[in-house]
């Protein structure tokens, strides 16, 4: 009879969840945190959104230019506004407002141009 050696590998709870999604930066986006405490993620590729526990994680691969963006389960909600002629992101970010609010969202720069231009218009 032979002697087998046993090894534990300890596998953390972030490396068992499942990979949703995994884009650059150019085909990734990040709504915000909602009022529940959900994360709204957006995949300009195939113009899903995906509503998860968690923030994506950045990367930069070693072969890349550009930062990576990788989403793990679970999912909360996905809506893949491509199937709807009257639905795109700006309706969901509305949306989400209406129905939930919003804890966190970022400026992106058209937002930055709209207010701008609102507040020269109004003086």
């Amino acid at each position: 009879m032979s002697a087998t050696t046993t090894t534990h590998e300890t596998i953390s709870d972030a490396q068992q969840e499942t990979i949703i999604l995994e884009r650059s930066g150019s085909y990734y986006g990040y709504l915000g945190r909602d009022g529940e405490g959900y994360h709204h993620h957006v995949d300009k590729a195939t113009n899903t959104i995906y509503v998860t526990e968690s923030r994506a994680e950045r990367f930069l691969p070693s072969d890349a230019g550009l930062y990576w963006f990788r989403i793990r389960g679970p999912i909360t909600h996905e809506e893949h506004l491509e199937r709807y002629d009257d639905r795109d992101i700006s309706q969901w970010i509305a949306y989400v407002e209406s129905v939930r609010g919003w804890i966190d969202r970022p400026l992106d720069l058209q937002t930055i141009l709209s207010e701008t231009l609102t507040e020269v218009e109004v003086r």
